[in-house]
């Protein structure tokens, strides 16, 4: 009994221990952030940023249903002048896991209150397996004239994307049981 024991943790510490240093890292293949111009307090709580990405996961999870999509979306909307900072979205559904994701500034000193496509941000992904109860997150930090271009309109819409020659980007993650 006690042999069956030690046998059961040890053969999951090695698993463990193995998914941890095969895991790929995740791939974002999409990334947009975009807004309408501002124009004043009255639409300052209008929903009128977006940031809409796609991450793809190339990893192989053993016993798990792995087929269908292995990329998943992730999209918020958000007014100006109360960004959804620190908050945790829900992505669309993939077969074995569930996919969240959070949306930070990259600069702590940063003004919370207000944000524009055109600022510097942090999104945090987080992948739960569910069947194992494992999770896996990891992160990226954006910023327009580094890994990201785009333009404003005359008319003050702004929309910046990726850069073509950065997809995919990679994301390391690290995992937790």
């Amino acid at each position: 009994m006690i042999f069956q024991h030690h046998l059961a943790i040890f053969t999951l510490l090695a698993s463990a221990a193995f998914a941890q240093n095969s895991i790929k890292p995740w791939e974002i293949t999409r990334l947009v952030a975009s807004g309408a111009p501002y124009r004043g307090n009255l639409t300052c709580h209008d929903p009128l940023t977006t940031i809409a990405v796609e991450i793809q996961d190339t990893n192989e999870y053993p016993g798990l249903n792995s087929t269908g999509s292995r990329a998943t979306q992730c999209i918020v909307k958000s007014p100006y002048c109360s960004p959804p900072y620190h908050q945790s979205f829900n992505c669309t559904e993939v077969p074995y896991g569930t996919w969240t994701f959070s949306f930070f500034p990259s600069d702590e000193q940063a003004d919370l209150t207000y944000w524009s496509p055109g600022q510097s941000f942090v999104l945090a992904f987080r992948l739960l397996l569910r069947e194992r109860g494992v999770w896996y997150e990891g992160q990226a930090s954006f910023a327009v004239g580094e890994n990201m271009r785009g333009l404003c309109s005359a008319g003050g819409v702004c929309s910046f994307r990726l850069k073509e020659e950065l997809v995919p980007l990679y994301v390391n993650q690290t995992g937790a049981m």
